[in-house]
């Protein structure tokens, strides 16, 4: 099975601990500009027949006089790849260079054994991690919405609303694991597990060849009534026992609707100590009254409210310092590394001192889960963490 259809979860072997452990080192190397050289050895390039124990025995072999005699450190990582990170200035890696280069001449050493220095070239050794873990971008693309589809009707999406009121939305439910990992930890934690309606899903059975992309009136309508739904289904007694630890991302006029009141009894206070809900920060922007509402009624009841898909650019605009909230679901993006100094400053300031709080949403490569450690954040949601499906 090839790295592009093999599943990837956490497992905590040494590999996936090595991947890790190796993006923070680049990372720290950004950010210090400590040097660094790496050798790194593209394994999995390498024919079938060229990567029997005889092989890699070979290879080791090799390598032995690197990591004797040296401070060079060994990383293994998925997929059979190998990586050797050494102080400058790095001649005995081009040494071993040669002689492996000799042993394996089927590939140009450029591209099986290719030699970085850290931190100049810290983007291509993170690439070269991820195509290890199969985080390369050669999965298959999540299929496009429709384009050209028509909005529904004011008739249609009564009777959708109306459909949806009964509809069973077991098979619309989307599941997500919120996992804990440390740096040096061997294994990850499952912490909480999200629950959300796929509401692009549930619209396309009840309103076929309909988009709500371009009515966000009725987009805001039908996601609330899918809410409210959801809601309804785990409020049996037999569903609100087995929630367990559990994060509801839900709409602020969701959370004062009647079916959430009701899960809320049905919960109890021992339930309610282990329910986290997440309202987006767009929301709260948008109705700082009715989040204090809602905050209110949290502190009153005895579950924990969070603020949800929090962006880069908001993050200044709502410290969370003033905001006290028990959970903040930062979501990952580019402009996280490639801002500039000022920027980097006013993020980091607005997090919570207690990066226990922070859950970083969109971990799907190393660089991020990196970022995070640097940080002292170290809940996640990703492709890193999860199988890939």
């Amino acid at each position: 099975m090839s790295l592009a259809t093999a599943d990837l979860a956490w497992d905590g072997s040494a590999p996936m601990r090595d991947a890790m452990a190796l993006a923070t080192v680049a990372r720290e190397c950004v950010t210090s500009g400590v040097e660094r050289r790496v050798l790194y050895l593209r394994l999995a390039l390498l024919p079938a027949r060229l990567r029997e124990p005889r092989h890699l025995r070979m290879v080791r072999e090799a390598l032995a006089p690197v990591l004797r005699p040296t401070r060079a450190r060994l990383y293994e990582l998925p997929g059979g790849d190998l990586a050797v990170l050494s102080p400058p200035p790095g001649e005995h890696l081009e040494e071993v260079r040669r002689t492996l280069s000799r042993l394996m001449p089927e590939i140009a050493a450029e591209t099986l054994l290719p030699t970085l220095r850290l931190p100049a070239e810290a983007a291509r050794l993170l690439t070269l991690v991820e195509a290890a873990l199969g985080l390369d971008g050669t999965s298959a693309p999540a299929p496009e919405p429709a384009s050209g589809s028509p909005p529904p009707s004011g008739a249609e999406m009564d009777a959708a609303l109306r459909a949806l009121a009964t509809s069973n939305l077991a098979s619309f439910l989307r599941r997500q694991t919120i996992w804990r990992l440390a740096s040096g930890d061997e294994q990850a934690q499952a912490v909480w597990t999200e629950l959300r309606p796929h509401v692009a899903d549930v619209a396309a059975a009840l309103l076929p060849g309909r988009s709500l992309a371009g009515s966000p009136g009725y987009a805001r309508r039908f996601r609330h009534a899918a809410e409210r739904r959801m809601l309804a289904d785990l409020a049996r007694p037999q569903e609100a026992r087995a929630l367990g630890e559990a994060c509801l991302p839900l709409g602020l006029g969701a959370v004062t609707e009647a079916e959430f009141l009701r899960l809320d009894a049905v919960l109890g206070p021992q339930g309610r100590g282990h329910l986290v809900v997440c309202v987006a920060a767009e929301e709260l922007l948008a109705d700082p009254a009715g989040f204090a509402l809602v905050h209110d009624l949290s502190q009153r009841r005895g579950w924990r409210l969070g603020l949800d898909e929090m962006e880069p650019a908001l993050l200044p605009l709502l410290p969370a310092h003033r905001l006290a909230l028990p959970m903040l679901r930062l979501r990952f993006r580019p402009e996280l590394l490639s801002g500039d100094g000022a920027a980097r400053t006013a993020w980091d300031a607005a997090l919570p001192a207690d990066r226990s709080r922070v859950v970083l949403l969109g971990a799907d490569t190393p660089v991020a889960i990196a970022w995070a450690w640097q940080r002292g954040i170290t809940h996640f949601t990703g492709r890193v963490l999860e199988a890939r499906l």
